[in-house]
């Protein structure tokens, strides 16, 4: 998966200018938040309000996010309009410095109740604006700031709670991860973390764990995007379904399962084709072959990779295919595993190597059911593995 939206924000500036101040990337967080006001207040015009409201709330973990506080003391500035007749040829018009005990002022041109775009007549702007800027009076100007402030939080809140990067600027809390979750069936607490597949994964493929139908194109794009591999899936794969002793068919005194052509069964199984599927997975290099074996780093995810999207209504098995560039010679003191990565073969071989074949639940009932009298070893089983290496 792309690390882009766990990286962490940058400070939201355009344009690297040798006049603006800088900070040592070892910095302190203070530091940063003092360069970040420094630039914002040199230059507003070049800075978006959205970014930079994000910017501050990352910054701020300690507070409530930008329009949930209940309390002005709990949020890291003020926000208000600048009264202008003026299109806005920004979003940021001003920066004014903290005074007593307050936080910085930050004065937008694109949303409030003044200006060409604003609900209020041109005169009341012109009046306003003439008031701040001929008198020094700033009484209207801050009185119609108290509904600016709060009304430009609830529009990035509103723009905030759509953005799954801006839910991940602090670590902990996610509210978009929390819709997504509740969508493909974890949304509570307790339904995370579950199991080896990360529940970050899981909200990227919500689209293929959403639908009531699950195709194969759906499991073959998870798992090719999660292990950044070739993935296909073979359907309709032949395999026997054992007969419980109460339905075989036995000719004694009282017959059980005896009447031909209806329910008389010869063996102890029965052949099976519409309820098992395969997935090939490869070519593959010799680092990523071993790591999908049993026992191996990515073994359980594959395992819980299919039982999140299908659960348990198919029986399936998986073939490991490896570059014939990359296949081992057995050869004596090497790191080979027999049975899992030993092929008997001196020179290249003709093709690649896909001769392992493994039903990965039946051989998690085998470790979790061993065998009496003896020791599991981690070797394959020979129901477990139908085709064991060469």
């Amino acid at each position: 998966m792309s690390n882009a939206a766990h990286a962490p924000l940058a400070q939201p500036v355009p344009d690297q200018d040798p006049e603006l101040p800088t900070v040592q990337a070892n910095a302190s967080e203070d530091a940063r938040a003092r360069l970040f006001w420094q630039r914002l207040s040199a230059r507003p015009y070049q800075f978006d309000l959205m970014h930079s409201l994000r910017y501050l709330q990352a910054r701020h973990p300690g507070l409530p996010r930008l329009g949930q506080a209940t309390r002005p003391k709990d949020e890291p500035l003020r926000l208000g309009q600048d009264p202008s007749l003026a299109f806005a040829p920004a979003t940021i018009a001003e920066i004014l410095p903290s005074r007593a005990g307050e936080p910085e002022r930050m004065t937008v041109w694109n949303f409030g109740l003044y200006g060409p775009n604003g609900p209020l007549p041109t005169h009341i702007t012109e009046y306003v604006r003439e008031r701040l800027r001929q008198h020094d009076d700033a009484t209207l100007a801050r009185f119609s700031d108290i509904f600016h402030h709060r009304m430009l939080l609830l529009l990035f809140r509103a723009w905030s709670d759509a953005q799954p990067t801006a839910s991940l600027d602090r670590p902990g809390e996610d509210p978009f991860g929390r819709y997504i979750d509740s969508f493909i069936g974890t949304g509570l607490p307790s339904q995370r973390t579950r199991d080896d597949v990360p529940d970050h994964a899981k909200r990227f493929m919500a689209g293929h764990l959403t639908r009531w139908t699950r195709n194969p194109e759906g499991l073959c794009q998870a798992l090719s995007h999660y292990f950044q591999i070739p993935v296909r899936l073979e359907e309709n794969c032949l395999h026997h379904l054992e007969l419980e002793p109460g339905q075989q068919t036995r000719l004694q005194s009282r017959p059980c399962n005896s009447r031909l052509g209806v329910d008389a069964v010869v063996g102890s199984r029965v052949p099976d084709a519409q309820s098992k599927f395969r997935l090939v997975l490869g070519p593959l290099g010799l680092e990523q072959y071993q790591q999908l074996l049993p026992q191996a780093a990515l073994f359980q995810t594959l395992v819980d990779w299919v039982r999140n999207y299908l659960g348990i209504e198919y029986a399936w098995d998986y073939v490991l295919v490896l570059r014939r560039q990359e296949v081992p010679a057995a050869r004596l003191g090497s790191s080979t595993q027999l049975g899992w990565t030993t092929w008997l073969t001196h020179a290249e071989p003709a093709q690649d190597a896909r001769d392992f074949r493994m039903d990965p639940e039946a051989w998690l009932r085998q470790r979790r059911q061993p065998v009496r009298g003896r020791r599991p070893g981690p070797g394959p089983s020979p129901r477990a593995t139908e085709s064991p290496n060469h």
